[in-house]
């Protein structure tokens, strides 16, 4: 949903630690892979993830602003957050990812309630009161990024 604000070094930065978080309960599920191929497509990414980069240490230096810090951890709540199963695994891992960003655990709470609440409303085909709360729950995100 927010990708496209991520520059090149960024995308594929983002990919590594989406693919982190999907093997982070050590199953490679087809919603999980299907889930990572629609980020790639979404962001216009080519070529394999280094799984190098994926064990190794978790590295978040080109997230250089607060912004696409934010992105990043939005978009990989939602992912973790997508399937009717959540491992703790898979949150585990965005908390790391979220404290090498810098995230306070109050803005992890934050973060996580929203992709929360929004992957239950992100249909585009939704109407009324609903579509109204999609439309707030996206303002309340970009005003998280412009902090």
């Amino acid at each position: 949903m927010f990708l496209e604000m991520l520059n090149a070094e960024q995308r594929e930065a983002f990919l590594v630690l989406a693919s982190r978080v999907a093997i982070a309960d050590g199953e490679d599920s087809r919603e999980e892979m299907a889930a990572i191929d629609s980020l790639r497509d979404e962001m216009d990414v080519t070529g394999s993830i280094d799984m190098k980069r994926v064990l190794a240490d978790i590295d978040v230096s080109s997230f250089d602003t607060h912004k696409s810090r934010v992105v990043a951890a939005l978009e990989l709540l939602r992912l973790a957050y997508a399937d009717e199963y959540v491992h703790e695994s898979e949150i585990a891992e965005v908390r790391n990812v979220c404290e090498a960003m810098g995230f306070p655990e109050e803005w992890l709470s934050t973060m996580g309630e929203w992709a929360t609440r929004f992957n239950e409303v992100e249909d585009e085909d939704i109407e009324g009161e609903l579509a109204e709360y999609r439309d707030a729950l996206i303002e309340h995100a970009y005003q998280m990024m412009d902090v």
